[in-house]
């Protein structure tokens, strides 16, 4: 096996017990155990568990970006290149917030910044996407901020598995909704002889 495939088996293996129980609680007797290999094994690839978190951080951060490059290049549509590229953020980060990254504000204060400032970025370039589609008279003129602020509020209720439940509705289903009514807010009004309103 190849150490790029042995180092990407290790990541996989953190990731899944780290977002399941947290930075704090898992060991790397665990995570080798996860994986039929030694501690020692680990120790060729990654110095430590901070080691193996920050690289966990940095694959995460390149899946999220070439996901997103994909979005722009195959969807020409504003509203689905916003929709689709706030879904795909929200729900690659989420599972993150409930163990892993309460522990590591604390264990990892570096790494708890970096995520931060990843997630802003990403929140901010969005924002930027829709103050683009208002400029091309594409989306209704509203507050760029306040529209993308609403869009996460929305997307961060119906992430809850209780709600969910309660309403009887997937995930997905429940997402098509939010951007249905979402985007009823800030598309184009063409209904006067073409006129934006």
């Amino acid at each position: 096996m190849s150490p790029n495939l042995v180092k990407d088996n290790i990541l996989a293996a953190a990731e899944r017990r780290m977002i399941q129980f947290g930075y704090r609680k898992v060991t790397m007797d665990e995570i080798a155990q996860d994986l039929g290999m030694s501690k020692n094994t680990i120790y060729k690839h990654f110095a430590s568990k901070d080691e193996i978190a920050q690289a966990m951080f940095v694959q995460l951060c390149a899946r999220i970006n070439e996901n997103i490059l994909t979005i722009k290049k195959d969807e020409p549509d504003p509203i689905k290149i916003i929709s689709q590229n706030i879904l795909f953020i929200q729900k690659e980060l989420s599972p993150w917030f409930e163990h892993f990254l309460g522990d590591i504000k604390i264990e990892l204060p570096h790494l708890w910044q970096k995520f931060i400032q990843y997630r802003t970025e990403k929140i901010t370039e969005v924002q930027e996407l829709i103050t683009q589609g208002i400029q091309k008279r594409k989306l209704r003129k509203v507050n760029a901020a306040i529209a993308m602020r609403s869009f996460l509020g929305a997307v961060d209720a119906v992430i809850n598995p209780e709600f969910l439940q309660n309403e009887n509705m997937s995930f997905q289903s429940a997402m098509d909704e939010v951007v249905q009514i979402w985007s009823k807010g800030i598309m184009v009004n063409t209904t006067n002889k073409g006129e934006v309103k």
